[in-house]
């Protein structure tokens, strides 16, 4: 996550961030999805409702913020790309708007990157967090500098996809050029149960490889 505040006042309106993805493997990725939301905690079990917190992601191909509310909540499937060679990363633009009644308190920016076996069972998983306060309203917040760094670790293979609208990235700082696949933003339709669940998936199966 890069570009997230420490601190947001509720009632302060749109704060913009990235969700960036880098594959720092030695092998060419493939099939990878992408997911954020927003929680209490850093574990996505207590996810925020979106009347509290409002998540968006950029559409680059219909040039609009689209939200991330699965099930009223601030979470959502963001997308996903075909192919992620070494050294090149994925940034995701997102957006929050820390309502006027959301609950003083910790907050979490949640990223995660999953794929699926051909039974459509979670088989690999990338994770990050990073914290920041609500604070009440009419907060000054102006010293708080935005967050910089961390990137979501990214696996490979396979899970369900919708359209696929162009959206550009970076190469990271060891690699070289190339282009970058597409990337799709998809309906709810498409989210696997929401970020949250996918925490408690990893440590489900964590728990039965124990």
């Amino acid at each position: 996550m890069s570009g997230l505040p420490g601190k947001i006042a509720a009632g302060s309106g749109w704060h913009k961030f990235s969700l960036n993805v880098l594959n720092s493997s030695d092998s060419t990725l493939r099939d990878l999805d992408f997911f954020a939301g927003a929680a209490a905690d850093k574990s996505g079990e207590d996810l925020f409702k979106s009347k509290q917190v409002q998540l968006q992601a950029w559409n680059p191909d219909g040039k609009v913020w689209e939200n991330l509310d699965e099930g009223g909540y601030a979470v959502g499937y963001v997308g996903y790309t075909d192919e992620l060679k070494p050294d090149f990363e994925v940034h995701i633009p997102l957006r929050v708007n820390v309502k006027s009644s959301a609950p003083v308190g910790a907050g979490f920016s949640l990223g995660a990157t999953i794929y699926g076996d051909d039974d459509a069972e979670c088989t690999g998983f990338g994770e990050v967090a990073y914290k920041f306060r609500i604070v009440a309203a009419g907060t000054d917040t102006g010293g708080t500098k935005p967050q910089e760094g961390g990137k979501a670790p990214v696996t490979d293979e396979k899970a369900d996809r919708g359209d696929t609208p162009q959206v550009t990235g970076n190469l990271a700082e060891t690699g070289s050029s190339s282009a970058l696949p597409v990337i799709a933003l998809v309906g709810g339709a498409a989210v696997v149960a929401g970020v949250g669940a996918v925490f408690i998936v990893r440590r489900r199966k964590a728990d039965a490889d124990a």
